[in-house]
């Protein structure tokens, strides 16, 4: 067993592996995991032989993008973290994985990195409320979002938005203020609460999810690394 395998002996572990060694919207990889199973596309990516879909160049060169080789005890030590983490890892067939992602396809992530409550996620998508705006906001559409919120909140719908700056951070604020659910989607990661102003807001009861081709952050974010 070579020590990509070794490391990832599972497909939550193989689907973890891969989150930390792709890029975001990466289709092809997307479409192996999708087809074969993140195991064996693990498998395929330490191998040298011919991947499905590709002539023997194209699969070389998938190869050459992905392989960890050179940084392999890097991807050990974030596997190791997360497992000693209070993450929860969730991947497709898990209680509460949102099916609604299996309308992405080949673009759809290979896990979720969540803390708090991950039952939210599995909310029908009609309760499922995306608050979002400017991060420069005025008093006046920050004072708008929370009413929204908070009128969302009263209606049992579970809010949704990032956890930026100006509106968003107004979304969760208000939605938690009204008792209701909220989401926090962050593109930077779970681990590491992006921005710092908000390092009092984003550990409230609230879900927190990440989605894994952003991959977890594990080092330090910058503005132009946030979509």
């Amino acid at each position: 067993m070579s020590a990509i395998t070794d490391l990832s002996p599972d497909e939550r572990r193989a689907r973890v592996m891969l989150s930390l060694l792709t890029e975001p919207d990466d289709p092809l990889t997307g479409r192996l995991v999708r087809k074969t199973g993140a195991v064996e596309t693990l498998r395929r990516l330490d191998g040298d032989g011919q991947v499905p879909g590709l002539n023997r160049v194209d699969s070389q060169v998938w190869r050459d993008r992905l392989s960890p080789r050179t940084r392999l005890d890097g991807v050990a030590g974030r596997l190791n973290s997360i497992e000693r983490s209070r993450i929860t890892v969730l991947i497709p067939g898990d209680e509460h994985w949102p099916g609604a992602l299996g309308d992405l396809g080949d673009r759809a992530p290979y896990v979720l990195f969540a803390r708090g409550a991950t039952s939210f996620l599995t909310r029908p998508m009609s309760d499922l409320v995306t608050v979002t705006g400017a991060r420069a906001s005025t008093a006046y559409g920050e004072h708008i979002a929370a009413i929204l919120a908070g009128g969302l909140a009263a209606n049992e719908r579970v809010t949704v938005a990032g956890g930026a700056y100006g509106i968003e951070g107004a979304v969760h604020r208000a939605t938690l203020a009204a008792g209701g659910d909220t989401i926090a989607v962050l593109a930077g990661g779970v681990d590491r609460p992006y921005p710092n102003g908000h390092r009092e807001l984003l550990p409230t009861p609230c879900t927190r999810a990440a989605d894994a081709r952003q991959r977890l952050g594990w080092g330090h974010h910058k503005r132009h690394g946030i979509p």
